[in-house]
This record gives structure tokens, C-alpha cells and sequence, in this order.
């Protein structure tokens, strides 16, 4: 129970572990395979492709949620009736500060996403692609809509909250 509770406190660790495992699994399974795997499988044109579609679509996330970042770090505490924030506004605070890391952690992956497609699109022109990139990528697409998901439903919450008072 300790270890959830320290999760609740720490929301930017769910991405972080989601990538950790998932480049963890994605790379014993290619380095067992007597095959390539996945995104690794696939012809040129088609990893090609695939790069291609990433790069745009995460560009494009990455900046709703840099943009949703910055109006959470806007927000403060609403002052009470006798001028200082009450203990809702305070621990609304917090949660958007919580909710806020989950999205810069979950930024940071769609980054990274970004920047390996990028390169791989020049790079990655083999017949059987790479499987560090390969496995990089896929890692980092999970972690950062796991990571999305988390922030948006916490973000949710603190919305709903927020409405209340």
C-alpha cells in the first residue's frame, strides 16, 4: 500500500516505469527472437511510414500538452473569504502540481519520440530495421499515452473538484 500511495504522490513515475518495463520486455523479446519484431518486421516503406506519422502526430500532442502545462502552472489558489487560500484550494494546488509532472514526464517521451523518428527516418533504411530504435520508440509511444492518460484523467479530477467550490 505504501508503494501506491508514494505512486498517487509521484504520478510522473507511471510513464517512467511504463517505459522502463516496456523497453525492458521489448528487448529480451527482440534479443530472443530469431526474427525481428513489430516495427522492426515491417518492410522500409512501411517503417518509413510509420516514422513519418509519429513525428507529426506527437508534434502535435507534445504541444497540447506543453500548452496544457503551462494553464495548469497559471492556475493558484483561489483565496478564501478572509484573503488566504483555504485547505481545498491548497491541496487543489497539488494536485495540479502532481497532475502537471505527469504531463511534462509524458512530454518528455512524445519528445523523445519525436526526435528517434526523426533520426530514423534517415537512418533506419535496412530490410530488417533496428531494433534499438525500433524498441525505443514503441517503449516511449507507451509510456507517453500511458502518461497522457494518467494526466488527463487527473487533470479530469482536479476539474470536477475545482467546479465544486
Amino acid at each position: 500500500m505504501k508503494l501506491f500511495a508514494w505512486i498517487d504522490q509521484h504520478l510522473w513515475s507511471v510513464p517512467l516505469l511504463v517505459f522502463l518495463l516496456g523497453e525492458l520486455v521489448l528487448s529480451i523479446w527482440s534479443a530472443r527472437s530469431h526474427s525481428p519484431v513489430l516495427l522492426a518486421a515491417a518492410p522500409i516503406s512501411a517503417r518509413q511510414a510509420v516514422y513519418t506519422s509519429l513525428t507529426g502526430s506527437f508534434s502535435a500532442i507534445l504541444g497540447i500538452a506543453l500548452a496544457t502545462v503551462a494553464i495548469l502552472v497559471a492556475f493558484g489558489p483561489r483565496p478564501g473569504p478572509t484573503g488566504t487560500p483555504t485547505k481545498v484550494e491548497l491541496d487543489l494546488a497539488r494536485a495540479r502540481t502532481i497532475v502537471t509532472g505527469s504531463l511534462l514526464m509524458a512530454s518528455f517521451f512524445m519528445l523523445a519520440i519525436v526526435i528517434t523518428a526523426t533520426v530514423a527516418e534517415a537512418v533506419d533504411l535496412k530490410p530488417v530495421g533496428n531494433s534499438a530504435i525500433t524498441t525505443l520508440i514503441e517503449a516511449s509511444g507507451a509510456a507517453g499515452v500511458v502518461g497522457l492518460l494518467v494526466g488527463g484523467f487527473g487533470l479530469a479530477l482536479v476539474i470536477v473538484e475545482r467546479s465544486k467550490g
